[in-house]
């Protein structure tokens, strides 16, 4: 074989010569020339294996020194350095595959067949018993089998994994020989969850989440949008000193590093933790008055409301909150639901807790997480959820009119332990022994205790005055019953253990006291109505707990250590008991012995809901006229006392917007605190843009009244509808 220089075969060389050549030694690379080789390869000492957060945001070259990096330094920025989210695997079909198997096995186990047999062996002829059970099973529908009305045997699955989950309770489904795969199939576009503040127009697949928003196709950023770190810390407290007493959404010790490092470093949120951040802060707006704004974060309040409502709904959009199956975003949407439910019309907001429920029911919140094999820790958080819900969509249908909201008879969640934050933590596997005595869920407790009354009274609701009419005194009977037993189980396992002195003890002194007599009230109210054989012991015995409730509501929006509360608390308005009370003024009744203290009484729940001296809501324009007509036909002796500043300003309101009178030009209707042409928010031109087009819908959901006149309304209909309602119950 002739010589080869550099390792390669000479022209003419035969093929067995190539083939020897080639299995030699491989060619090096030749060093550079240059000489620049080994300065290329030394990395400084302090090199970090990534780049600046600072320069990452600016998406210039960072030299990966310090801190802080040579161009923070020449720039004169803040340099700081932080891991990046490690990259997702993309999931290959056989990592699982054994663990697949395994579990198959096991099922097949549990049901008496051994994996290990040969199939032939398997097959043996069913018994009669046998059969028996086959034909229930075939007979199951929905989750409830023939001869289980209470729905015991449940036939839904829980899917979970990678923090979402999804709940399955179809045929069609079921029959799928693996619901995991096929039910995340349509997904698979959020699986892989995007970093960063910017979005990008959602699938055709989800075509209502834009339109409900009314966004424009292009994409914004909200990283703009998010507060410095220190203004979210202070969001986060004021929402946790008055919001989350009242709801315990969030497991707090677990939550506050979630908020804390997302707040740090917004750019890495992932966009259903964007949804919950802008959701907090919106809320935290919402419970603050406007001095306690300006004094904590040094803004005007109305402004904040509408950056942070735009900002929130504009990051429900990004998520396609629609299709979500991620807890996360539920509890934001929930969140965000509680927020705005003083602002939008009732009608809008019903329709937007049937949203809620729909998605609560699609992870599977309606059925509890125990059957489903979820999680302990998981299990209570999602019944908090759950029980916010439930209680939010019952007083919307009721405000809306509609009286349909989510059947009782559809879930079967339990409610919350009663125990507080320390007790459970995400990684136990047992669930703790319950408390006795008052817990960080003391409020939510009641609620929901009232929310198993109103389950338990279900087929009753809406039709007490037909048991009246139909003298079914036995159903009255266990309707009183109920109540006793709601009372006495708000003394001895509740109220017994609270300390007025701290404010959410006192507020669910005053529920707990408040809500067995307004059910009471409502419950009786329907017999005086009827006006037939009603003794006047009986109405003096109403008036009194008219009186009674009155005054637990004064108590509640006069105390000053309940302030941080007012947002849930103007919520609340004693409908049955107002509407009574000045339909007795007006006939002069016997049973009332003060007149004058009754119209003080009147004043003052006028002073603490203002909202009813601002025109805005047909049922607020109805008590108004109301009110008028309590003091204008009651009797003349009566009126002597002198008529009082509320029934003045109350007459030149009403004189004002009548047709023809001066100042009755078409106003707003809705001091709406949201609409885009109301404030600015700021020099920036993209941001005021973004959420003015983001909160479109929303501000036309606020005054969805601001086309109709509700004082010029013909209220000639409203004694009949004075005569049906059947109020809502104190929550």
């Amino acid at each position: 074989m002739t010589e080869k220089t550099g390792g390669l075969p000479a022209r003419g060389d035969s093929a067995t010569n190539i083939h020897i050549v080639t299995t030699t030694q491989p060619v090096a690379i030749a060093p550079a020339i240059n000489g620049n080789s080994s300065k290329a390869q030394d990395v400084p000492a302090n090199a970090m294996p990534y780049a600046c957060v600072t320069c990452t945001r600016r998406k210039v070259r960072c030299d990966k020194t310090g801190p802080p990096c040579s161009t923070c330094r020449k720039t004169r920025l803040e340099c700081s350095y932080e891991a990046p989210p490690p990259r997702k695997r993309k999931r290959k079909p056989t990592d699982d595959i054994h663990e697949r198997l395994e579990h198959y096995e096991s099922l097949l186990r549990q049901n008496g067949i051994d994996p290990d047999r040969s199939p032939v062996d398997q097959i043996e002829k069913p018994s009669p018993s046998d059969n028996v059970l086959l034909m229930k099973s075939s007979l199951s529908i929905g989750g409830i089998a023939a001869g289980d009305p209470a729905g015991s045997s449940r036939t839904g699955k829980l899917l979970a994994g990678r923090g979402k989950s999804r709940y399955i309770d179809s045929t069609l489904w079921r029959n799928l020989e693996d619901l995991r795969a096929s039910s995340d199939e349509e997904e698979e576009g959020d699986a892989a969850v995007q970093r960063g503040p910017a979005y990008h127009v959602r699938s055709p697949a989800d075509p209502l989440t834009a339109s409900m928003f009314m966004s424009s196709t292009t994409g914004h950023s909200l990283l703009d949008l998010h507060p410095t770190y220190d203004a979210a810390m202070k969001y986060w407290k004021i929402y946790l000193s008055h919001v989350e007493p009242l709801t315990k959404f969030f497991h707090v010790p677990t939550a506050t590093t979630m908020v804390q490092r997302a707040a740090a470093n917004p750019s890495t949120a992932s966009k259903s933790m964007e949804c919950l951040l802008f959701a907090i802060y919106h809320f935290a707006a919402v419970a603050m008055t406007d001095e306690e704004c300006q004094r904590t974060v040094g803004e005007d309040r109305a402004m904040l409301q509408h950056q942070y409502h735009g900002a929130v709904t504009q990051a429900f959009l990004n998520v396609s909150f629609l299709r979500t199956t991620d807890i996360i975003v539920v509890q934001a949407f929930v969140m965000f639901l509680l927020s705005v439910r003083n602002k939008y019309d009732p009608h809008t907001f019903w329709i937007l807790t049937g949203v809620g429920v729909r998605l609560a029911q699609r992870i599977g919140l309606h059925r509890d997480g125990e059957d489903l094999g979820v999680a302990p820790f998981e299990v209570q958080m999602r019944r908090r959820l759950f029980w916010q819900l439930l209680p939010l969509d019952g007083i919307a249908a009721q405000l809306s009119g509609t009286g349909i909201a989510l059947p009782y008879d559809s879930w079967d969640t339990k409610q919350p332990l009663n125990l507080n934050d320390e007790d459970i933590s995400p990684g136990m596997t047992e669930t703790p022994a319950e408390r006795v005595g008052a817990t960080d869920m003391l409020f939510c407790l009641l609620r929901t205790e009232m929310g198993k009354f109103h389950q338990k009274v279900k087929p009753f609701l809406g039709n007490w005055g037909r048991l009246w009419e139909l003298g079914d005194l036995s159903a009255v009977g266990e309707m009183e019953a109920a109540i006793v037993e709601m009372e006495t189980k708000f003394e001895t396992k509740y109220m017994r253990y609270c300390d007025p002195v701290i404010p959410i003890h006192f507020l669910a002194l005053l529920m707990g006291r408040g809500a067995p007599q307004n059910a009471r009230l409502r419950l009786r109210l329907p017999r005086v109505r009827a006006g037939e054989n009603v003794l006047e012991q009986e109405l003096r015995e109403l008036w009194t707990l008219a009186m009674r409730m009155f005054d637990y509501d004064i108590s509640a929006q006069t105390n000053p250590e309940l302030k941080k509360f007012s947002w849930h608390l103007q919520a609340i308005f004693q409908w049955d008991c107002m509407i009574w009370v000045l339909n007795e003024i007006r006939r002069g009744s016997p049973v009332i012995a003060d007149p004058q203290e009754a119209w003080a009484r009147i004043e003052k729940m006028f002073t603490c809901h203002p909202q009813f001296l601002t025109p805005g809501r047909a049922l607020h324009a109805a008590i108004r006229r109301l009110t008028m007509k309590g003091w204008d036909e009651q009797p003349a002796a009566w009126r002597q006392i002198g008529e009082p500043a509320f029934i003045q300003n109350l007459r030149i309101a009403l004189e004002k917007r009548q047709p023809g009178s001066a100042g009755s030009a078409p106003t707003a209707t809705s001091a709406s605190q949201w609409t885009p042409q109301e404030t600015a928010l700021g020099p920036e031109p993209l941001k005021a843009t973004m959420i003015a087009e983001s909160t479109d819908i929303f501000a036309d959901a606020t005054n969805f009244i601001g086309d109709i006149d509700a004082e010029q309304i013909d209220w000639g209909y409203w004694t009949n509808l004075i005569g049906d309602t059947e109020g809502v119950a104190w929550r």
